[in-house]
């Protein structure tokens, strides 16, 4: 057994938040636009996606995507966290073949 660090991508609810309330000015829409598009009964959600509350589905990112004409890592905005777990070696090597920077997962021993 090994203990390794792991730098793993999350979600940044805030900062997501932010995105989608300029990317949504940016594009001349109002929450009422964006509460219709969706079809939602309340503009509840879109606040609550903009206040970084909630984050939108797969899918209602797929939508703000084509609304927005913009990829989806420009809406969606992660940060790396560093995760302490302890495994053999043959579950790090599924991680990382490679211990560099070409690495997607950076691991340190």
């Amino acid at each position: 057994m090994r203990t390794v660090t792991f730098s793993k991508p999350v979600v940044d609810l805030k900062a997501t938040g932010k995105s989608i309330k300029s990317l949504r000015i940016e594009n001349g829409y109002t929450v009422r636009d964006i509460q219709n598009i969706f079809g939602f009964e309340y503009p509840q959600a879109v606040y609550s996606w903009e206040q970084g509350k909630n984050v939108p589905t797969i899918d209602n990112l797929l939508v703000l995507s084509r609304l927005f004409d913009s990829p989806i890592e420009k809406i969606v905005v992660s940060r790396m966290v560093e995760v302490e777990i302890t495994c053999n070696s043959s579950k790090i090597e599924k991680l990382c073949n490679k211990n560099c920077d070409a690495c997607k997962f950076q691991l340190s021993a």
